[in-house]
């Protein structure tokens, strides 16, 4: 499958590494194994870092079914951190994000980027 699944950072964060081919199918089998598998263990939000880095093409229905699995995310579901260097996919992510409005989406370009958001997010807050 072209999709890597990891749980990191103590089990808090799921990082997604994607390659090419990545078709349509691929994206259906990794909504059921988080919504399944990863979502309903987990004991408080889990954020999810899409690293897209690898990836030349996306599957033509992107969009339409990106959208349908952000409409009603599963409450244990965190920020998505999506990681591409690419101007195209970066364009998408941000489509992606006002199409789904319900969650939270944040694009960055590099992998560092996406690890510093995590740690910020996990920090203990300090008064």
């Amino acid at each position: 499958m072209p999709i890597h699944v990891e749980l990191i950072k103590e089990n808090k964060v799921i990082l997604q590494t994607y390659s090419d081919p990545l078709m349509n199918n691929d994206l259906g089998t990794l909504k059921n194994r988080m919504v399944n598998e990863f979502l309903p263990a987990a004991t408080g939000k889990l954020h999810v870092i899409a690293n897209f880095q690898d990836i030349e093409n996306l599957p033509g229905t992107i969009l339409s079914s990106g959208s349908s699995m952000l409409q009603t995310p599963h409450p244990n579901t965190g920020l998505i951190i999506c990681v591409t260097p690419n101007s195209f996919l970066n364009a998408m992510a941000h489509i992606l994000a006002k199409l789904a409005p319900k969650q939270p989406l944040k694009v960055v370009k590099t992998l560092e980027e996406a690890y510093e958001e995590v740690d910020k997010l996990l920090s203990p807050v300090v008064d």
